[in-house]
């Protein structure tokens, strides 16, 4: 235990350090207080002209109210009086942010654009370009043979192959087109390419040449009518149960040749009636339709359906062959 006159010694010491104490705890007290006015006193300017500095104490949607400077609180003033620069700095207050937003007038694309710095270009120091030597005979002789070093690569050759059997395949395209023999057609134009098979793609379509025979004329001389829906090709000539089948094998074959004759539904229902499926098998005994079109020719002893642009025959042997109506070339009627 010290004596009482150590705690003697000691008593100036602790005072001292209390005093030391409560000192710093002030200056504690006044750095706080000063950084609070900085932070958030500030002077705030209106558009009349005055200005308010101090604390922001209390805002709504409308009005906001500061605690002075000098002591005491502002009216209630209108957001609508302060200045762009007090809106803005209003703003980075988090009590008001949301209420001061509305009224913030952001700087337009013309304010920043002006407010940029201009900058200064300087153009480098170039080099000159140095001057281009004259080709030598021999190097211009080597560029010349350049592009036909490359058509007798290996795929030089193939792409010039290529394109001749195209050209060739393009000829029996166009043979078949312009009804032309194909062999002559492609012929021309494995001698010509490309100009042979234009030549013939210009001419006209080749057309058949006529043969008038004496069928032909009598045939004529009857003036059939598809429009008439007169009497069938079987009703004169004959055919029909009780008729002379003598006198009309003598008629037979009869052809109808394209040009002399439309053939459409109207046609092949007035003149071949006897070959429709309503029709008893009867009437068409012993006789067949020989079709030629531009698609092949056709044999059939039955029509099983007619349509506006086709019709479907049955060929003999039971199968079925469509042929359309601007297609066919000739149509024979004969025996089996």
């Amino acid at each position: 235990m010290p004596s009482k006159n150590g705690l003697a010694a000691l008593h100036p010491v602790c005072q001292g350090f209390r005093i030391m104490r409560w000192l710093r705890n002030l200056m504690w007290l006044l750095l706080c207080g000063w950084m609070g006015s900085v932070l958030f006193a500030a002077e705030y300017k209106l558009i009349d002209g005055t200005a308010l500095s101090g604390e922001l104490i209390t805002a709504d949607k409308d009005t906001f109210v500061l605690k002075l400077d000098g002591g005491g609180y502002s009216t209630r003033t209108d957001w609508g009086r302060l200045s762009d620069e007090s809106l803005l700095a209003m703003s980075r207050i988090p009590k008001a942010a949301r209420f001061v937003e509305p009224y913030v007038t952001l700087p337009s694309p013309e304010d920043v654009r002006r407010e940029r710095p201009t900058l200064s270009i300087t153009e480098p120091q170039r080099v000159p370009n140095p001057r281009a030597e004259k080709a030598l005979p021999g190097r211009a002789e080597r560029k010349s043979a350049r592009p036909l070093t490359a058509i007798l690569t290996p795929g030089g050759l193939f792409f010039i192959a290529a394109m001749y059997l195209a050209n060739i395949f393009f000829g029996f395209e166009v043979a078949r087109f312009k009804w032309r023999p194909p062999v002559l057609v492609c012929g021309v134009s494995a001698v010509a390419p490309i100009i042979g098979p234009l030549i013939f793609l210009s001419m006209p379509k080749w057309t058949p040449p006529e043969e008038i025979s004496a069928t032909t004329e009598a045939l004529e001389a009857t003036s059939l009518s598809v429009a008439d829906s007169g009497p069938s090709l079987v009703q004169q000539m004959g055919l029909r149960t009780g008729g002379s089948t003598a006198a009309a094998a003598e008629e037979l074959p009869r052809s109808f040749r394209k040009g002399d004759f439309t053939f459409n539904r109207r046609f092949i229902e007035t003149q071949f009636a006897m070959f429709l499926s309503s029709a008893a098998p009867e009437e068409s005994a012993g006789l067949v339709m020989d079709v030629t079109s531009t698609s092949g020719r056709v044999v059939a002893n039955r029509i099983n359906r007619l349509n506006a642009s086709e019709a479907i025959l049955q060929v003999v042997g039971g199968e079925e062959a469509p042929v359309e109506y601007s297609s066919i070339q000739e149509i024979t009627l004969r025996q089996a």
